[in-house]
């Protein structure tokens, strides 16, 4: 095995080990079996991909598209609402810094750049795929 590939693997093992991704996947579980938390979490989902699709479309029905969007905004409410998934984002947020900065450490060992000058102040990743317009910043 390619000793590049060996040592993303013991990277992962380790990041799967920390306390970070472990609480992001109690908290996961946690959400998943709270009846009120999946399904305001199905809702969202769903509706989000009504748009996705709508969107998708030459010509969306913009009447359509707003209903869909007011649809999303509250359901994005309700799951704001439930303990659980409060917890879970925040785990996750907590998991993707961990992660964001594991590729900063990279990074500068690599290039010697810390590259905060391409990084957001604020914003970026929060960790919660409810809020996200797409990740770009996954490790491959």
């Amino acid at each position: 095995m390619n000793p590049v590939f060996a040592k993303t693997r013991e990277l992962a093992e380790a990041i799967k080990q920390s306390e970070e991704y472990l609480t992001m996947k109690e908290a996961e579980e946690r959400a998943l079996k709270n009846g009120e938390a999946a399904a305001a979490m199905a809702e969202y989902l769903e509706t989000r991909h009504e748009i996705e699709a709508l969107l998708e479309q030459d010509k969306p029905d913009r009447e359509r598209l707003s209903a869909l969007s007011e649809k999303m905004d509250m359901a994005q409410q309700k799951m704001q609402m439930v303990p659980d998934v409060v917890a879970m984002s925040a785990a996750r947020e907590n998991f993707s810094e961990l992660i964001n900065q594991v590729n900063r450490v990279l990074r500068f060992i690599i290039t010697g750049e810390t590259g905060e000058a391409d990084e957001p102040s604020q914003g970026g990743c929060t960790g919660s795929c409810s809020t996200c317009g797409g990740c770009s910043s996954r490790l491959n």
